[in-house]
This record gives C-alpha cells, structure tokens and sequence, in this order.
C-alpha cells in the first residue's frame, strides 16, 4: 500500500517495530529537561517516517465531522440540536438526522481531539530546529494555530474549534504527556466526568434562574419562529452583517464556555489520547483481534447509550431543561463509540479491498488543516447570502448530499495535490510562521530548505528519529 509517492508498508510487523521505535523515542524525551538545546540538527520528516495509521484516522474524523457543521452551515445553529424546529421532520430527512447524530454526533471531534493529544507526545520526541528547544517551538506553533482559528472563528464561521485546541495545547497539553499512561487514563477521567457533573448542575440551577433567565437560555436551543426567521433574514444578507451578528456568539464559546464544556470534554479526551498512545493503541501495532475487540466493545457500550439518549430526547422534542439530562447519553456514549470508531479503521488497515481508501483517507489527514477550513469556506459559500444563498432551504437528508460531494471532492483533490506538493497550502503556511523559514512546497525542493524535521498537521501525528528536546 503507498500513501502519496512514499511506500508504507502497513504490515502489523513493520507497525510494530515503527510503535516500538515511537514509544522508545516518547519515553526518552519525556524523561530529558524540556529546556535542554537539541544536539542534533533534524532532517526533513520523510513519507516512510510516517505513522499511517494516524493519518487514516485523521482523514475519518475530518470528513466526519462535516456530516455534524453541515447543520450548522446550513441552517440557524438551534437546527443542530432539535430537529423539530424548521426542516422536514420525517421520512428521509428524520432518519439523516437520526443516522448522523448516532454515528457521528461528538464522536469525530472526539477522535480528533484524541489525535490531537497524541500529537503533544509525537511532536515532543522530534526536538527542536538545533537553537530552539521543541518546548518553545510548541508554544509559538499553537499561538499561530490560535491566530488562525480566531481568524476562522471571526471572519469565516463561528463554529471553529481550533481555538479551543490551542487553547488546550497552550494551557497543559505540554505538561500532561509527562505523566504515565496509567496516570493519563485517570486524569481523563476525572475530566470527563467534571464535564458531565457541570451539566447536571445545568439541569439542577435552572429553577432558580429568573424568567428572563430563562427565556434567554431559551431562545439558543428553542427559538420562536420570530428568532428564527430574524437570523434567516441575517446569514441569508451581506457578509459584514454575518460577522457582526456571529461575533458576541464566538467570543461566548471561546470564554465562559470553553471554561464549562470544552476544556473539560475535549481537553479530557486529548489526555485520553495521550495515555492512549503511550499504551501504543493508536499507531496501529496491535493485533487485528485487539481492535476488532476494541470496536465491538465500544460499539455494544456506546451505541444503545446513544440511541436512548436520542429516543428519550426525541420524546420531548428535544425542550429544555428536559435535554441537559438527557444530553449526557450521547455526552458518555459518544466516547465510547468513537472509541470503537477507531478500532474498526485500524482492524480494517491495510485490508484488501479497503488499501485504496485509506490512502486516500490519508492523504486528507494530512491535508487536514486546510481541509477543515476549506470546508467552511465551500458550506459558507453555498449556503450565506453573499454566496449561493440555500441558508435554511436544505434539509437534513440534501445536507447530507452536499457532504457526500464535499467528501468525494476532497478525497480526490487531497491525493491529487500531495503527489505533486509537500504540504497543503495551510500546513505550508503554519509551517513558515512556526519556524521562520520557508519549507519547501514542490516534491523537488532541495531538502536542506525545509527547516526542523516537525510535520505541521493540525493534529501533528507524525514519527521522526530520535531527538532530544
């Protein structure tokens, strides 16, 4: 199996030597003084270097994750959570939104943040660029990677969750893959569940909120069809409207509730990846048992947890205060299952006749950086006023048609561009700014242009030859 014009071979010997070499190289960094120079001058990061496992599973969660922002691209925000408010409610367009909330629904960026996660211990094994330590060059990254989603956030589409993952990477991310993996898996946990017990609280203080309280919280997740047809008239209106209109909204998540839902919910599963990946899990060296027992178990635990959440909510139209109960079903289960998400791709890796979509999977993984955001500049073009204007006019079944057409353009336009390129074009510029120097583009490029030996994906989840710190 190749992934771009480099052979990888995705043989569980060669993934378990490539684990046991990464997991050699994560223990010996960890234990070095994180201000200590690099001995060594890096290389450039080869295509054979790669761990193709995680690059599968990037690509997976990045085309997943469009099939959850599509709703929110599409039509007012409280459309993502209750299904009743404006499109057709039943026949296909009941069953896409059934479908996608099952399978996808915090389970994708779940496994992104998990990737993300891994990224710290990966990243921190490479070494710095031979006069900065990988210390300061992750701290310099992640604040290009917070100009950017505030750049998003603002000006494209409110729904960014860069911020938040360079927010987590700034505040412990660093720091925590120190700890062994025992000591992650119970720090996740207690994060996790942090997460989950701020949402019952939800649910307990709503009586004492004052009406007007209420009524504020109301009209996020249960607008009247006055609210509803102002923001229509707004996003289906002039793109220096839509930024005005978003921006309260933008700095809300990115404050009060990153504080009360993201730190603790993302952040916990990014530490759940680092444990993960210190257990060698997620390089794919386990045996193909091993996974297809860490996919159905995932699957029998997480799925009827989902779908009773979904039912119960489904009961009560989806009202408040009813679902800040009955949201955690999906809040727990949806660990579980993305979860068993990952042990389904990485027990079908390499299979006949799978070997064609995961190089392509992966190449979007690669890409995923400026996938992401070429997602929302196409969503926000075909559906805000300043572009084809469909705001609020697709259901959830033709929403699911403009994802499958996103999914196939991106499929063949990532390996198309990473036979001939280096990086994508974002990569290439995150790249630049991190290092100040200009890495090469073009496959021909003299390699000694290429700066430090560190493969800037959003999720950074690479392998490179020992390096101090």
């Amino acid at each position: 199996m190749t992934f771009g014009d480099g052979r990888l071979p995705l043989g569980r010997i060669d993934a378990q030597r490539e684990c046991g070499r990464l997991l050699n190289m994560i223990d010996t960094t960890a234990a070095s003084t994180i201000d200590e120079p690099p001995t060594q001058t890096p290389g450039p990061v080869q295509e054979r270097e790669r761990i193709a496992a995680l690059d599968v599973l990037r690509g997976v969660a990045l085309l997943g994750i469009l099939a959850m922002n599509i709703r929110s691209f599409a039509a007012p925000f409280a459309t993502y959570l209750n299904p009743t408010l404006m499109h057709e409610y039943s026949g296909a367009s009941r069953a896409a939104y059934w479908v996608t909330t099952l399978v996808f629904d915090t389970k994708m960026i779940s496994i992104f943040s998990i990737l993300f996660g891994a990224g710290a211990l990966i990243y921190s094994g490479k070494g710095g660029d031979g006069n900065v330590s990988a210390t300061r060059l992750w701290y310099r990254r992640n604040f290009w990677l917070l100009i950017i989603g505030l750049v998003h956030a603002y000006l494209i589409w409110e729904g960014d969750i860069l911020v938040v993952y360079s927010l987590c990477a700034l505040l412990f991310l660093w720091w925590t893959r120190k700890l062994p993996a025992w000591a992650l898996i119970l720090l996740a946990t207690v994060m996790l569940a942090i997460g989950g017990a701020l949402s019952i609280g939800h649910a307990t203080v709503w009586d004492i909120y004052t009406p007007e309280e209420q009524a504020e919280e109301i009209s996020l997740w249960q607008p009247t069809s006055n609210q509803l047809a102002e923001e229509l008239a707004i996003y289906r209106d002039g793109y220096l409207g839509i930024v005005a209109h978003r921006a309260p909204l933008v700095f809300f998540v990115q404050t009060l509730y990153f504080l009360l839902f993201f730190l603790w919910r993302a952040g916990g599963m990014m530490v759940l990846g680092e444990g993960l990946m210190k257990w060698g899990i997620l390089t794919g060296a386990r045996s193909k048992s091993f996974y297809l027992a860490m996919a159905l178990v995932g699957y029998v635990v997480g799925l009827p947890l989902v779908w009773i959440g979904l039912r119960e909510l489904d009961a009560v139209s989806y009202s408040v205060p009813q679902r800040f109960l009955l949201d955690l079903y999906n809040y727990f289960g949806s660990i579980a299952v993305a979860l068993g998400h990952v042990g389904l791709v990485l027990c079908l890796l390499g299979r006949w006749p799978m070997s064609g979509w995961f190089d392509r999977l992966a190449a979007v993984g690669r890409m995923a950086l400026t996938n992401y955001l070429v997602q929302s500049l196409i969503c926000t073009t075909l559906f805000y006023g300043y572009g084809f204007n469909l705001y609020g006019r697709l259901d959830y079944a033709w929403q699911l048609a403009v994802v499958a057409a996103v999914w196939t353009l991106q499929l063949i336009v990532s390996h198309w561009w990473l036979r001939r390129f280096q990086f994508g074009p974002v990569e290439w510029l995150w790249r630049w700014l991190t290092y100040g120097v200009r890495p090469p583009m073009i496959r021909d490029e003299h390699p000694s242009r290429t700066g430090p030996a560190l493969d800037d994906t959003p999720l950074n989840i690479t392998s490179s030859s020992t390096k101090g710190e």
